[in-house]
């Protein structure tokens, strides 16, 4: 079963947390009003999510999709390839930001963008050699 009962748990968890720092802001114990957006997006989260788990066991088409979608090799595939992708676009658009950065004088940004770009080809250093041993 996709969605049992600890997502579900897990959702009201969300609408609970939400609505404690909706209302700590409200009352204001916290100061910034970052906390009340977090709190409010929080609970719309969890009210989706409750919705979703609920639709997901009365409805047996809605059940069999979802069901589908989560375990599909076609699925799958496209997720890891969007992921690859996705890693890709990042590295390049980051390189191209140092250039421009260190065109620009912005020392900080540029030493920003370089400290991600090494950390992202670390990690696929590190997990290209664990998959290699693995596979």
């Amino acid at each position: 079963m996709y969605y049992n009962n600890k997502r579900l748990a897990l959702s009201f968890f969300w609408v609970i947390a939400g609505a404690v720092l909706l209302a700590l802001s409200i009352a204001e114990k916290l100061d910034s009003s970052l906390y009340a957006g977090m709190g409010g997006a929080l609970i719309a989260v969890g009210v989706l999510q409750i919705m979703r788990n609920l639709k997901y066991r009365k409805d047996p088409a809605y059940r069999e999709k979802v069901d589908v979608e989560a375990g599909d090799e076609r699925n799958r595939f496209l997720r890891m390839k969007s992921w690859s992708w996705a890693g890709y676009v990042t590295i390049l658009v980051e390189c191209v930001g140092v250039i421009v950065a260190m065109v620009m004088g912005e020392r900080t940004v540029m030493t920003l963008l370089s400290y991600s770009v090494c950390l992202i080809l670390c990690v696929y250093w590190i997990s290209y050699l664990v998959l290699n041993k693995k596979y």
